[in-house]
């Protein structure tokens, strides 16, 4: 479990595309920090012919202007950036922590899948050990051909439940691949086995986890300070804007140095639109931030009842784990001896067979409902602590 999360966080293709989101961002962040490229202007002159029908072109003026943006708009933008890095941190987190459920989910699956593999072989056995007393009863006069033909159904039946069991292992493997970044028939090697974890829960513990380090919360609140500095910069824009230059002079008649000096002030609406609209994204973000608060804890609240009662499932499906060995051990004597008939034998071992099966899928159950209190509390519930 270990290495296929591991390898699940280095190759994962959605691991892979977060990261370089991330590198998106800072390259954004390096073009955000750098001021506005400066403007150089050349005038060439004496292009026109002379009486001696020469042209005598030279270059009379040449300047360099850096425009600046009104003060404070270049730092704000900045931060708004770094935000945007820290986003993209967060988001890696958001991904991954997805990926880490999905990988467990499909992990686990395959020990179901080799559980239920193992039960239906054994129910194969059985029903093929089964149709042939059937048939020996039959051919010797001591049974009846419906007995027989019931028995083969049940024999086809489970031969299509065991092929049924080995197309979705086949499945699962390959979807378990598909998460680790490689190709579809790579072999597993998968030797855990599915167990009961008896892991004790908080919920006021987890919900301030959550509150705590949920990306998907950090990420609510990074935005809402970023449409607070966008708002502060959007008024910061009513500021006029300024550009310093240099002018050489260079005509035959004319030859200086000028310093230059402009400035553009938004003189007919102040930026007002701008401004504006930047209050309204910021009173949206606020609102989206308690929404996802809510949500937040609501998820945590609806896992942490999921595992416990899953937990407790759990308990009650091993006891009829028991119940159904007996069962099957009384029926094999009994259809031995005689005391019961084909039909009932028959259901006995479906009932018993069907009760194992459903106390795996109960361990498989327990752990996804784990994984999933895991994720909405972004925290590591068990020893591999993958979520930090």
């Amino acid at each position: 479990m270990k290495e296929a999360l591991s390898m699940a966080y280095d190759h994962n293709p959605q691991m892979i595309e977060a990261r370089k989101m991330i590198q998106a961002a800072q390259g954004d962040l390096i073009t955000t920090r750098t001021f506005l490229n400066p403007e150089l202007e050349a005038e060439i002159g004496g292009l026109k012919k002379n009486e001696a029908g020469e042209r005598k072109g030279h270059l009379e003026n040449i300047a360099i202007v850096q425009p600046f943006e009104p003060l404070g708009v270049r730092g704000l933008k900045t931060k708004i950036a770094k935000n945007e890095v820290k986003i993209g941190e967060e988001t890696l987190k958001s991904v991954w922590s997805n990926i880490y459920s999905q990988v467990r989910s499909a992990y686990m699956k395959i020990i179901l899948d080799k559980k239920e593999l193992e039960l239906a072989q054994e129910n194969l056995s059985t029903m093929r050990q089964l149709f042939s007393n059937v048939q020996i009863r039959f051919q010797s006069g001591q049974g009846f051909k419906n007995d027989l033909q019931r028995a083969k159904i049940e024999l086809l039946k489970a031969e299509n439940d065991y092929l049924m069991v080995e197309k979705e292992n086949k499945i699962d493997k390959g979807r378990l691949n598909l998460l680790l970044g490689r190709s579809l028939d790579v072999p597993l090697d998968i030797k855990e086995e599915l167990k009961v974890e008896a892991l004790k829960f908080d919920l006021q513990k987890l919900t301030a986890m959550a509150s705590a380090k949920r990306p998907d919360l950090k990420i609510e609140k990074l935005m809402l300070d970023s449409k607070n500095k966008n708002f502060m910069k959007e008024q910061l824009n009513r500021l006029p804007s300024f550009s310093l230059g240099f002018q050489k002079t260079n005509a035959e008649y004319d030859k200086d140095y000028a310093a230059l000096v402009s400035v553009s002030v938004p003189l007919w609406n102040l930026n007002q639109g701008e401004v504006k609209k930047a209050k309204a994204e910021r009173e949206i973000q606020q609102a989206k931030l308690q929404a996802t608060e809510k949500e937040a804890a609501f998820d945590v609240y609806q896992a942490y009842w999921n595992a416990a009662a899953a937990q407790k499932q759990v308990e009650y499906l091993k006891e009829s784990v028991e119940e159904a060995n007996e069962l099957i051990r009384l029926a094999d004597l009994g259809y031995r001896e005689g005391e019961i008939d084909f039909i009932n034998y028959r259901d006995q071992v479906k009932t018993a067979t069907e009760t194992k099966v459903r106390y795996y899928e109960g361990l498989y159950n327990l752990d996804q409902n784990i994984s999933e209190l895991e994720r909405a509390s972004y925290g590591s519930l068990r020893e591999e602590e993958f979520l930090k």
